[in-house]
Order: C-alpha cells, then sequence, then structure tokens
C-alpha cells in the first residue's frame, strides 16, 4: 500500500516537472522569437491615423472660404508712408488665417473711409495719424458704442494721437524711440507667456510712452520699459494699441493675439497639430566613422544610430507623446539624366522604417536621390553642389522609383507627405507634383523666410490644386535660438501648430551642432519639448499625414459671433467632422457649451473642439476668466 501510494506521488512529480519544463521552454521560445522578429525589423503594421484626408474637392483654401462673406473688418492704411506695405502684407496674411472677411481702404489711393457701422472691428496701419484727419475723432465716437480699433503701427507722435492718446492709454509720449531687443507678453495674455522672447536684430522700433491707470498693458520690452501691447476700455468699445514696430512673418501670433483683444469675445480657426520630422530617415546609413561621434562614443556612424540616436529618440517620444514622421531617401547619388536604378541593399530601410511604424510614426517621402526637383533654369551659382533635373519626365520617374520602392521594402507603410531635399523645389516642379504624381497628398517644406531665393517658403493651408502646404517650423536640437523659440511662440498662437525637423546626420556637421555632440544636441530638443509641453499642453501629437489632415480641416474653416448679454453664439462655414478655434473672452466668462467643448489654455484664452456648425456658449458677465 506504501509502495503504492510513492509510485503515485514519483509519477505525478515527473509530469509536472515535465509540464515545467515545457512551459519554461515555451517562455524562452517566445523571448527568442520576439527578439528574432525585433533584430528583422518586421513586426509593424500600417499606421493608425486619428485624423485622414478630407477628399480633394472639399479641402478649400482659406481665400475662396471667406469670399463672398459680408466684411465685418475695416483694414485703413496709407501706403505712401514708410514701412505701411510691410505691415500690410502681414496684416492681410493674419487676417485671412483667422478668417476675418476684410475690406481695405488706402488714403494714398485717395480712397473714402466708409460708414464704420458696418463693422465690427478696424485696424488702421499707418505710423502717422494726421491724414486721417477728422476721420481720427469719428473713430473714436465709433468705438465708444462698441466698436473695436487696434492700431497696429508704432506710432508718431502727432497732434491727433496728442488728441485721442488718453483715450487709447497714452498719459504722455516723446519723439523719442527706443529699441526693442525682445518682447514679454503677460502669462494669461499668449501661450508661452511669462517668458522673454529675443530679437534677431533688434532696432528703435518702438515709440517711448507712458501709459495711463486705465491701460490693461499685454506685453512688454524685454527690458520691461516699454510697453509693446496694451488695450484700453473706450466706453463700450476697446482700442488696441501695438508698439512693437517690426512686421516680419514671425510676429504673426502676436499680431493676431492682439486683435483678438477686440469685442468682449473673437474666435477663429486653428490647425491644433505638433509633427516632427527625420528628414533623411530611413536612409542608406553612412559607413566609417564621424569625428565627433568617434570623440564621444567611440562607435561607428552606424553603431551610434542603432545604440543611441534611436533609442534615444524612442524614449523622448514615449516621453512626450510624439510620433515621428520619417522621409525617404533611396540613395545619395547626382545621377538625374539615366533612368533610375533600384536600390539593392534594402537592410537598413527595412530595419529602421520597421522601427519607426513599430511606434506607430509615419514614413514619407524625401527623395529618390538628394538632388531637388529643379529644372536647368534654376542656378545654384556657388550656395548649393546640386545637380537639375533635366525635364518634368526625369522628374516625376524619380519620384515614382522613390514609391515603389518604398511599397517594396515597406509594404504596410502608407505615405502621403513629400519633404523637398534642403527645401528646395522649384515653382515648375512644384506644379509637376501637384499635375502628375497624385501620391503626393502634402509638402513639407519650410515656414520662415530665407535670404536664398532657392528654399521653397510656404504658408499653412490648401493649394489651388488640392496639394496641402504643411510647412515646418523649427529644426534641430537647437530651438532654444533667439529666432526660432521667437517662430515657435508666434505660431503656436496664430496657428496653434508646431512642426519641427532633424537628421540622423546633424551629428556630422559642425553647423547643425556636431561639435556640441549629441548630450548637448538632444537636452537643447527636450528643452524645446518641455517648453512646448507646457506652452501648450493640449496640442495633438500627430504624423505629417494627420497634421496636413488638420491643415485642410483649418484652411476651409470659416466661423461669425453673435453677442448678447448671457451667451456667444457661434456659425462655422465647412465643419467636416470636427473644427478647432482659439477662443478669447475678453469681457465675460465662458459657461456650459453646445455643440463643442472649451479647454482653458491661459487667462481667458479658450481651445475650441467644435463639432457641430452652430456653438453655443454660455456667457457670465462680472468678469473675464
Amino acid at each position: 500500500m506504501i509502495r503504492g501510494f510513492l509510485s503515485d506521488v514519483l509519477a505525478k512529480w515527473k509530469r509536472f516537472r515535465w509540464q515545467g519544463l515545457v512551459k519554461v521552454w515555451a517562455v524562452f521560445m517566445a523571448i527568442a522569437l520576439v527578439l528574432l522578429v525585433e533584430s528583422l525589423g518586421v513586426h509593424y503594421g500600417a499606421t493608425r491615423f486619428d485624423i485622414t484626408y478630407l477628399d480633394r474637392n472639399k479641402a478649400i483654401p482659406a481665400a475662396n472660404a471667406i469670399a463672398g462673406e459680408k466684411a465685418t473688418n475695416l483694414l485703413v492704411v496709407d501706403s505712401s508712408q514708410e514701412g505701411v506695405s510691410d505691415a500690410e502684407s502681414m496684416l492681410d496674411r493674419v487676417l485671412l488665417d483667422m478668417k476675418v472677411p476684410t475690406v481695405t481702404v488706402d488714403l494714398a489711393q485717395g480712397d473714402e473711409i466708409p460708414a464704420l457701422k458696418q463693422y465690427q472691428t478696424m485696424v488702421i496701419a499707418m505710423p502717422n495719424l494726421d491724414p486721417l484727419g477728422e476721420h481720427v475723432l469719428q473713430i473714436m465716437q465709433w468705438v465708444k458704442k462698441g466698436g473695436g480699433v487696434m492700431f497696429a503701427m508704432t506710432p508718431e507722435k502727432t497732434g491727433y494721437l496728442d488728441v485721442i492718446g488718453p483715450q487709447i492709454g497714452i498719459e504722455s509720449s516723446t519723439y523719442e524711440y527706443v529699441a526693442t531687443e525682445g518682447i514679454t507678453p503677460s502669462r494669461d495674455f499668449m501661450l508661452g507667456g511669462g517668458q522673454t522672447y529675443t530679437f534677431s536684430d533688434p532696432f528703435k522700433s518702438s515709440l517711448s510712452v507712458a501709459l495711463n491707470d486705465r491701460a490693461q498693458v499685454e506685453a512688454v520690452s524685454s527690458n520691461g520699459r516699454t510697453p509693446l501691447v496694451w488695450r484700453n476700455a473706450v466706453k463700450s468699445g476697446t482700442a488696441v494699441m501695438c508698439n512693437i514696430g517690426i512686421y516680419g512673418k514671425v510676429f504673426r501670433g502676436f499680431y493676431a493675439s492682439a486683435f483678438s483683444l477686440l469685442g468682449s469675445a473673437m474666435a477663429y480657426p486653428v490647425i491644433n497639430s505638433a509633427a516632427f520630422y527625420l528628414d533623411d530617415f530611413p536612409s542608406p546609413v553612412p559607413s566609417g566613422n564621424g569625428k565627433y561621434i568617434k570623440r564621444d562614443y567611440n562607435m561607428s556612424i552606424a553603431e551610434f544610430y542603432s545604440q543611441v540616436w534611436w533609442p534615444d529618440l524612442v524614449r523622448l517620444a514615449e516621453r512626450y507623446g510624439i510620433r515621428f514622421t520619417g522621409v525617404m531617401i533611396e540613395n545619395y547619388g547626382d545621377d538625374t539624366k539615366d533612368d533610375p536604378v533600384r536600390q539593392t541593399d534594402n537592410t537598413q530601410f527595412e530595419y529602421y522604417g520597421g522601427l519607426l511604424l513599430r511606434q506607430n510614426g509615419e514614413i514619407g517621402y524625401h527623395g529618390y536621390n538628394h538632388q531637388p526637383l529643379v529644372l536647368p533654369n534654376t542656378h545654384y551659382s556657388k550656395e548649393y553642389a546640386y545637380v537639375q533635373w533635366p525635364n518634368r519626365k526625369a522628374i516625376v520617374a524619380s519620384l515614382q522609383e522613390l514609391i515603389a520602392f518604398q511599397k517594396d521594402v515597406l509594404p504596410a507603410a502608407t505615405s502621403s507627405v513629400y519633404v523637398p531635399p534642403s527645401n528646395i523645389l522649384s515653382q515648375e516642379a512644384r506644379k509637376i507634383i501637384g499635375e502628375d504624381v497624385p501620391q503626393i497628398r502634402a509638402i513639407a517644406s519650410t515656414y520662415m523666410p530665407s535670404d536664398s531665393s532657392l528654399p521653397y517658403i510656404q504658408e499653412f493651408g490648401v493649394a489651388a490644386d488640392g496639394v496641402v502646404e504643411a510647412p515646418r517650423i523649427v529644426s534641430g536640437g537647437m530651438v532654444g535660438d533667439t529666432y526660432m523659440r521667437l517662430a515657435a511662440v508666434s505660431e503656436l498662437n496664430m496657428h496653434y501648430v508646431s512642426t519641427h525637423f532633424m537628421h540622423p546626420d546633424d551629428l556630422l556637421d559642425e553647423d547643425r551642432g556636431a561639435k556640441e555632440g549629441w548630450e548637448t544636441y538632444r537636452k537643447g530638443l527636450e528643452d524645446y519639448l518641455d517648453w512646448l509641453e507646457q506652452s501648450a499642453p493640449s496640442i495633438r501629437m500627430q504624423t505629417g499625414t494627420e497634421c496636413a489632415a488638420a491643415v485642410q480641416r483649418f484652411s476651409g474653416l470659416t466661423v461669425s459671433m453673435e453677442t448678447t448679454d448671457t451667451s456667444w453664439d457661434l456659425k462655422l462655414g465647412n465643419l467636416t467632422d470636427q473644427g478647432w478655434l482659439m477662443f478669447r473672452a475678453s469681457n465675460g466668462t465662458p459657461g456650459n457649451v453646445r455643440g463643442g467643448s472649451l479647454t482653458k489654455l491661459t487667462g481667458n484664452l479658450y481651445l475650441l473642439k467644435a463639432t457641430s456648425a452652430t456653438v453655443h456658449i454660455e456667457r457670465k458677465t462680472g468678469g473675464a476668466a
């Protein structure tokens, strides 16, 4: 009996041990399989997009969207005065993108100022107010009855300025102009407020003024001595003064924010997107060593990319919610005349492309090779050592080869965005893309002007051919740089957008941060991401396609608003599935919302998500938010 019992126990123990070994073996096999799949870089699927393109015929250019709408704003200029043409050009785009239907009158052309009662707001863009004559007094009477006027240019001290000075917040002024080296918006006025943003080329652009107690200052110079943006209640209306005196593209967000102060509330469409591009990725990895990579890591370039650079980017992506968009280069040759030749070494493309897609990132197009798409009539001179393409056929063939190669090595990739090498794209080649390469739905070149005439400078919007223009604003790891950080804060407030790009080979080029090293570069990038997260915590982290799809919706969206003592009622034109708007409540506090939802950003500034063509916002009186 005892012997039988022992035999039974022994048999059960053997079965248990065998089952345990099988389980352990299964675990090891699973781990090995995961590691094998990871090493091969093939465990990925198609990018899961949270927002996709509208049909081309449903994507509307901004100018078309507001064409025919009744003007609610009057822009008064005097083109004979110095600087007015620059200011007018900037303001035209600001008002277009804010979807403010505007009529412009030019005093230098003999235009008459129309009856003001038909307008809600007015922008005056001329430093010397004297040519307005008695209209200055009529304008201020209109403001007292509820109108909103913005003086967009640094004023000159003249008789008429002295007459209306107390009404627009000026206690006293001099004939002296002071250099403005930077701007510090108040924390409650703008996204990114409470910090100083330095100007690249400061000059004496601001009038020396002292304000009265009724003026509400929204931004001051970096030294705190000169008011740059302020507003003043004028009975039932509002006057806003801009004393910045610089009118470049990089300042648009400051003027848009100033304009939004007019009226009890204002809403304007925005994009709501942050996209991050990796140029030349995936691409053939350079062989050998990089001087500074070898210095800091004692690794080859290939080892650095796989063991340091990419793992660091993955950690940043996980920490900040980034979804990178890599844009592919098939080879780095300079042959533009012969038929394209297929790349035979797919290893790096499959490996890095697979890693990117497994992060739910996106693959876009950069080029068959790294030669920008230009024809022989484009001259590089000594600026670049690039080669032109001989004709239209060669350009189309190069793009078709890149598209076919990408589909071959990364069949799950869904691509739509083209990034021009070195941001260079001729007007002829741009036209070719729209006509002959339907796979390209969006172009992401560069937003800010350049000293060179070669880069393709873009606006955010939809072009006449249906291609989406979705430019990049800042780049690299040195985004604390004066000009780039100024551009970044401006565009957060203009379009609620942040687009950034970097290259794997930045660490091979001293001009792009190689000498400082990857640690410094990465920390600079982290500093920008920290700033972005703090300034715009609700911004959507998107891929290039999603950003372009958001631009489509922004481009066509229009807004009009009716105000009562108890509500703000918005009517949205060309709303598709959802729209995003900045909403500033200057007089009153938002309450319940129908047809959308509000997220407080800072001060009395909110992000409005609209899900209906009519949005009702309860207005609680008794002070701003």
